[in-house]
């Protein structure tokens, strides 16, 4: 009897013993990824003229010169009438001060749109799902994100060779390298730290499905609400809510998710008394 005992408590205390060994492993993977991307990486929210200029200059080079969604100008600054009600997060590559990535939260009031809706008014078809469903300070839509072209491509991709500042894919190291794939996700991080500070419940995005599933992978599990859509290539409006992302993110990103909060916070105290 004795015997039996033993043999039906030890399965159940070995499967206990490899969940927590898994969930050890990942909360390591985490730390470890949180500091290398420390180490080469800064997010924060804009703060003043002299960070929206640089986020307005890469938006120009990315939407404007390189995938020319949106004609060129001569102040090389891509803008539109969404950014005068918007909150404006960047990624800082550290070693060379350019700013590798940013997006945008249009936040609307009760006279103000969401760009998707202006553009594409049959974008969004879930009734149940649609913003005019939620009061207007609750929603958001997360627009414009660009990465600049030097951090999306690989080492062997010498077409666009260096940027203007000097900076070229020989200057980073393979470590470096291997965080690249993180600055979408961080970006996406900040901008739900952002929304939840403003107290925003629901943001929308307007993507390729391709992309949508990508995300999925990182823990960002959207809904989506309507058709695909011709516009710039092939998108579809999403749907998810701040609490969602930030309660299903992956253990793995939980150190990063930490870090970037500490981060945006800290640059939210730069920001200027609202009017």
């Amino acid at each position: 009897m004795s015997h039996q005992q033993q043999s039906s408590i030890a399965p159940r205390k070995h499967a206990y013993s490899a969940s927590s060994v898994k969930q050890l492993t990942l909360m390591h993977q985490g730390e470890v990824l949180a500091q290398r991307y420390q180490r080469y990486f800064q997010a924060s929210i804009a703060c003043d003229e002299h960070d929206l200029r640089n986020i307005f200059q890469l938006r120009h080079r990315v939407y404007c010169e390189e995938f020319q969604f949106e004609p060129s100008n001569a102040l090389q600054l891509e803008r539109d009438q969404y950014d005068s009600y918007s909150h404006f997060c960047r990624v800082q590559h550290l070693n060379s001060g350019l700013d590798a990535g940013c997006l945008r939260l249009v936040n609307p009031n009760s006279q103000q749109s969401l760009p998707l809706l202006d553009a594409c008014s049959s974008a969004i078809t879930d009734r149940k799902l649609h913003p005019d469903n939620f009061a207007k300070e609750d929603i958001c839509e997360v627009s414009r994100v660009a990465l600049d072209g030097l951090f999306r491509r690989r080492r062997i991709d010498q077409q666009y060779g260096a940027r203007p500042s000097g900076v070229g894919l020989d200057r980073f190291s393979d470590k470096e390298l291997r965080t690249f794939p993180y600055i979408s996700i961080s970006l996406y991080l900040a901008a739900s730290i952002i929304a939840e500070h403003s107290g925003i419940k629901h943001a929308y995005v307007m993507v390729e499905p391709k992309l949508a599933r990508s995300l999925s992978l990182f823990g960002i599990k959207m809904t989506r609400v309507g058709p695909d859509i011709d516009y710039h290539g092939i998108r579809a409006a999403y749907h998810i809510t701040i609490e969602r992302f930030q309660s299903y993110l992956p253990l793995l990103y939980q150190p990063l998710f930490e870090l970037i909060k500490q981060n945006i916070h800290a640059s939210m105290g730069l920001l200027p008394h609202p009017n």
